[in-house]
């Protein structure tokens, strides 16, 4: 009786056992191969939280959200996720633009004095006119290192003929020189206010994410879900450099003042990853996503297209109308899209359009070192994603 009593202990301690490693297997997802490549990636770049996304022929065919919105508590990032997706605030500002442009509210080529209201020029060549179409190719000659970015003044004083203007341009004639410039990118914003009248952030989301069905803002405390957004880190999570309640409380100004609002296109909106590859999407679409259309087919072209050679263009640029053609990232061929860096936040946003291939990786915080103007973790990741589900892997 004693041996049959030991044995049924054993059994229940097995049974009990086994039933509690099913438990466990079946709440912890299942990694493929894939998977922990891309995870390996991550980790090598002390990435703390992202989330990456790969889209074919208008479908998501791979997701994997990493890591942490909030270290801390242990908050893992999720599809909800709002990330900050800094400079490529540009790309999907520039989409917003182009939609003016079809309306007729804003010219490619006409001198933005006439938007502005009053004289603006290069002082070392007065009779150059600035366009929209060299602020979004980054030739307008505007500096990245103006005082635009801690100044109180407005920006009239900062571009027009004021003689302390001159600090805040290059040398060099309007539309002759590529230069990528935060100051001309933040122009955008005031240009969309000027003619609109409307708030920069009322008229993107009204004309675009709402449309689209996108809850995306330049103010974190207008989105839907505040508490969604991540905190933003250093690489490793080593220190956070920006919490959410910080960028939650930052104060927003919902007026329209163009004079004022010259820096919040440069890098402020926040978004989910999620719908920046809509957005992806919907370009390599030729501007209709879901039945909806944003854009003509011929306005996406012009986007993409290569800029030298016409309407004031003389510089050799990277950049068709806010969106980087990139020659680097695939043999023989060109990937069009942004990347976006801001302390240790790397977002990158990659189409091919012949292919309907779109990449998009957002992260919080992680090890930025670059290697041809791409962030290595990025090049390395978009590596793989187009190894695996490009038009070479049909």
């Amino acid at each position: 009786m004693k041996r049959l009593s030991v044995l049924f202990l054993c059994f229940m301690l097995l049974f009990s056992f086994s039933l509690c490693h099913a438990e466990q297997t079946a709440e912890e997802p299942v990694l493929s191969d894939l998977d922990n490549q891309f995870i390996r990636i991550f980790r090598s770049y002390r990435t703390v939280g992202a989330s990456l996304l790969v889209a074919r022929n208008g479908e998501v065919v791979y997701r994997y959200d990493y890591g942490y919105s909030d270290r801390k508590a242990r908050e893992t990032v999720e599809e909800n996720t709002y990330f900050l997706i800094a400079s490529v605030t540009k790309f999907v500002t520039g989409i917003h633009v182009m939609q003016l442009v079809e309306r007729g509210l804003l010219s490619l080529d006409e001198d933005i004095s006439v938007y502005l209201g009053y004289k603006v020029q290069n002082p070392y060549y007065p009779q150059v006119p600035l366009t929209l179409r060299m602020l979004m190719t980054h030739t307008s000659s505007l500096s990245m290192n103006g005082s635009y970015s801690n100044s109180r003044r407005t920006l009239e004083s900062l571009i027009s003929t004021d003689r302390n203007a001159r600090s805040n341009y290059y040398k060099e004639k309007p539309g002759s020189k590529y230069r990528y410039s935060n100051f001309g990118a933040g122009v955008l914003g005031s240009l969309i206010e000027a003619v609109t009248g409307k708030n920069v952030d009322d008229s993107i989301r009204e004309s675009l994410f709402e449309p689209l069905g996108i809850d995306g803002s330049y103010a974190a405390s207008r989105l839907k879900t505040p508490s969604d957004i991540t905190n933003l880190y250093t690489a490793g999570g080593a220190a956070v450099y920006k919490s959410r309640s910080m960028s939650i409380s930052k104060e927003w100004d919902p007026s329209v003042n163009p004079d004022r609002h010259y820096r919040i296109t440069v890098g402020r909106l926040w978004l989910r990853n999620t719908d920046l590859c809509r957005l992806g999407i919907m370009l390599c679409n030729g501007g209709t996503l879901d039945g909806i259309s944003v854009l003509r087919p011929e306005t996406v072209a012009e986007m993409m297209k290569d800029q030298q050679g016409g309407n004031g263009i003389t510089a050799d640029t990277p950049y068709g109308l806010c969106v980087h053609r990139d020659d680097t990232l695939i043999p023989g061929g060109i990937v069009f899209g942004h990347q976006g860096l801001n302390e240790d936040v790397v977002c990158n946003i990659y189409m091919h359009p012949e292919s309907g291939f779109v990449f998009s990786l957002v992260t919080n915080g992680c090890n930025n070192a670059l290697d041809h103007r791409v962030a290595k973790i990025s090049r390395r990741l978009f590596t793989l994603a187009w190894d695996t589900f490009g038009p070479s892997a049909d």
